[in-house]
C-alpha cells in the first residue's frame, strides 16, 4: 500500500518537474524574443534620432546661411 502511495506521489511530482520544465523553457523563450524586440526598438529609435539630428543640424546651418546672408544686405544698406 505504502509503496504504491510513493509510486503515485513519485508520478505526480515527475509530472509537475516536466510541466514545470516546460515553462521555465518557455518563459526563456519569451524573454529571448523580447530582448531582441527591445534591441530592434533601441536601434530603430536610435536610428530615427540621428536623421532628426542630421535635419537639425542642416536646418541650423540653413538659418545660419540666411542670417549672413541677410548681414551683407544689410551692411549693403548701411554704406548708402
Amino acid at each position: 500500500m505504502q509503496a504504491t502511495e510513493l509510486a503515485r506521489e513519485r508520478d505526480s511530482l515527475s509530472s509537475q518537474t516536466e510541466s514545470l520544465r516546460n515553462e521555465l523553457q518557455e518563459a526563456r523563450r519569451e524573454v529571448v524574443t523580447v530582448r531582441k524586440s527591445i534591441v530592434e526598438e533601441k536601434q530603430s529609435l536610435e536610428s530615427r534620432l540621428g536623421e532628426e539630428r542630421r535635419e537639425k543640424e542642416r536646418n541650423r546651418a540653413q538659418l545660419e546661411s540666411r542670417m549672413e546672408e541677410l548681414q551683407k544686405r544689410k551692411s549693403k544698406f548701411a554704406c548708402l
